[in-house]
């Protein structure tokens, strides 16, 4: 551990450059050795550090891969109460919500299937086995007790297996440190919208832990949109607890646990064909979720060697009130995982540090429904990686995996990464290339309608190149990065006359996502900074020539914020637009949706350091828009609260 801190330490105050985070400015900072600790969460994470890209605590300067993190603090600014919402504008994120809070929402990395994302809380897989792609449904994660986001862009199947076709989404939760620190804070707003939360963090010589609660809840608007006859609004209720704990056992063995459950009730519509969606006075869907992962952390000889142990387990349950053929539909899934990783340090010197990491995880996913009985499934993984960086300026990461579905068969898969900056210039070249895939799920094979039991796992080809330019004395810092991820053996439906549906799901379709990422980020003063993000995409599938549905060709996003230091007030104003998207209508049909604009706005005043009061502004200019087609989107909402804290350093 003393090997790697210190030498995290001398690449920290070597460099100057910001930490790749969604919005706001982050200057360059010179950090102190409580700023630079490793490994977490045995230390706190430093803000300059990244965990997904390499399944290790490695610095921004050292990654090649495409990633943003959004820290907890950002949460808490943006005033947001679930991530989703939190997350707009991301670069190579489209957030796709169906109506009201509380009802079915994806998000598409880069252009590719929902079911492409890989979404990860501390360790735990999230997709959900019940779903029928085991896609994960984010309309009831909140932004309770998370300490960070990490948006990691590109196949990452190398690291983590199926579904990071087109990324992963690593949810970190808060991990306490120093005094007990009490936070206390309340909401209202338009829509008859109310959230409480509390929480408590801390810790001492061998224990931290970090707790806490919210309720949320909204009277909502009308999911069916109005201009289809609809008026009955959809309210929205979320029940949320979560934690993490940890013993540090000795100087070298450390225990980590983390839980997070939540109860969810949101009033949904009904479709009627060829109409769309329609009011449904009664209908409920209600959400279910337990995640919990315990870790168990060891080094030997004095740190060269870092071993992790893991055992994770989630549980969904979802029920829908409105009753069917098969009584009230009812769906469950688990997914069990264990996993074991090693990180070596095979050689350091002041020039060149080489880490050699390895590890194999077993997983076991299962699920059921009112209409079929439990299936399982069950899988082991394998990968390497070996991660060299040299003069503190060239780094580069290759990796491979071997996986075996017990059903669909094996996947192999690769990635390389490189990162690479000019000594006289800052300027940064960046790139990957690797393969992805997606294992059949659960519904997909074993559906008595549908289903095939010869579906193969779908996979990807893809690669991106990037350069990174700081100007103006690093005052404006801009990075442009061209993408693209080539799609085979995707899972479609198709007619052939004979199953329930007239057809079954067969892997015959092809997919291209491709496109260019533009952000910059500008200290236009001490007190104010901009943020830019640009998008240009071309999704479609290769096989129809068509293009694929709600993902927008291009997407715009400027951010300003200002600091009244006098007043202790914060104000920022954030404007996306995105462009027309393909859908389908009521009967079937693709249509296009309108593009539309966005306008948002925060404003944060520290009254004094135990109390903060806080405004948030919703589509300002009270756009009308619709993210699936039928379906509404809210309208100009404002919303204010108070945080009171207690305890801590202050």
């Amino acid at each position: 551990m003393r090997v790697r801190a210190s030498f995290l330490l001398s690449l920290v105050l070597s460099g100057s450059t910001w930490a790749q985070q969604d919005s706001g400015f982050q200057p360059p900072v010179v950090l102190d050795t409580t700023d630079v600790v490793a490994p977490f969460p045995r230390n706190p994470l430093s803000g300059r550090a990244v965990l997904s890209a390499t399944r290790t605590e490695i610095l921004r300067e050292q990654n090649g891969s495409s990633v943003t993190v959004i820290t907890g603090e950002q949460l808490r600014q943006s005033g947001q109460s679930l991530l989703h919402d939190a997350l707009r504008g991301t670069p190579g994120l489209n957030v796709v919500r169906a109506g009201s809070p509380g009802q079915q929402t994806s998000i598409f990395i880069r252009g590719t299937e929902s079911r492409h994302t890989k979404v990860l809380l501390d360790g735990i897989p999230l997709n959900d086995p019940s779903s029928p792609s085991r896609g994960f449904d984010f309309s009831n994660l909140t932004v309770d007790n998370i300490e960070r986001v990490e948006v990691l862009r590109g196949p990452q199947s190398t690291l983590y297996g199926s579904d990071a076709i087109g990324g992963v989404i690593n949810i970190v939760t808060r991990r306490g440190q120093g005094p007990p620190k009490y936070r206390f804070s309340t909401m209202g707003g338009r829509f008859g919208t109310f959230r409480q939360s509390a929480s408590v963090s801390g810790s001492s010589d061998r224990v931290h832990y970090s707790m806490g609660g919210s309720f949320f809840d909204s009277d909502g608007f009308s999911t069916a949109a109005p201009r289809l006859g609809n008026t009955e609004n959809d309210g929205f209720r979320n029940g949320n607890l979560s934690g993490r704990f940890g013993w540090l056992a000795s100087d070298t063995t450390d225990i980590d646990v983390v839980l997070r459950y939540t109860d969810a009730e949101a009033q949904i519509d009904g479709y009627q064909f060829p109409v769309g969606p329609v009011d449904d006075l009664l209908r409920k869907l209600k959400n279910e979720t337990f995640a919990m992962r315990t870790q168990l952390r060891t080094e030997m000889l004095d740190g060269l060697i870092e071993q992790k142990v893991g055992f994770s387990y989630t549980r969904f349950h979802r029920r829908d009130t409105n009753p069917g053929f098969f009584g009230t539909p009812a769906f469950d899934g688990s997914t069990a995982k264990f996993d074991w990783q090693a990180n070596v340090l095979l050689h350091e010197t002041t020039r060149v540090r080489n880490v050699f990491t390895t590890g194999l995880d077993y997983l076991d996913e299962g699920a059921s429904s009112t209409m079929a009985s439990r299936r399982s499934l069950h899988a082991t993984g394998f990968y390497l990686q070996e991660h060299v960086v040299v003069d503190e300026r060239w780094s580069t990461v290759a990796g491979a995996r071997w996986d075996r579905y017990s059903v669909a068969g094996g996947a192999k898969t690769f990635r390389v990464t490189s990162r690479y900056a000019l000594e006289e210039s800052d300027t940064a070249f960046h790139g990957s290339i690797g393969t992805g895939f997606r294992a059949p799920a659960i519904n997909e094979l074993f559906d008595p309608s549908l289903g095939n039991l010869g579906l193969r796992p779908e996979r990807s080809f893809g690669w991106e190149l990037g350069v990174e330019q700081p100007l103006a004395d690093g005052d404006l810092v801009v990075d442009v990065t061209y993408f693209r991820n080539d799609i085979d053996d995707l899972i479609v439906f198709r007619f052939d006359g004979t199953g329930a549906w007239g057809g079954h799901l067969y892997n015959v379709d092809e997919a291209l996502t491709a496109g260019v990422e533009t952000t910059a980020k500008l200290r236009l003063s001490e007190a104010t900074s901009a943020s830019f993000g640009y998008t240009s995409l071309d999704a479609r599938n290769r096989t129809t020539d068509s293009r694929l549905v709600r993902r927008p060709s291009n997407t715009f996003r400027v951010g300003l914020d200002h600091r009244f230091d006098d007043e202790g007030v914060r104000v920022a104003l954030n404007y996306q637009w995105v462009d027309r998207r393909d859908d389908f209508d009521g009967g079937g049909f693709v249509t296009s949706l309108d593009e539309y604009s966005l306008l948002n706005a925060t404003v944060r005043w520290e009254c004094s350091d135990r109390l903060q009061m806080f405004a948030r502004l919703d589509n300002i200019t009270d756009e009308t828009y619709e993210e699936v087609w039928g379906f509404a989107s809210p309208r100009f909402g404002i919303y204010a609260g108070v945080t009171i804290l207690l305890g801590g350093d202050d």
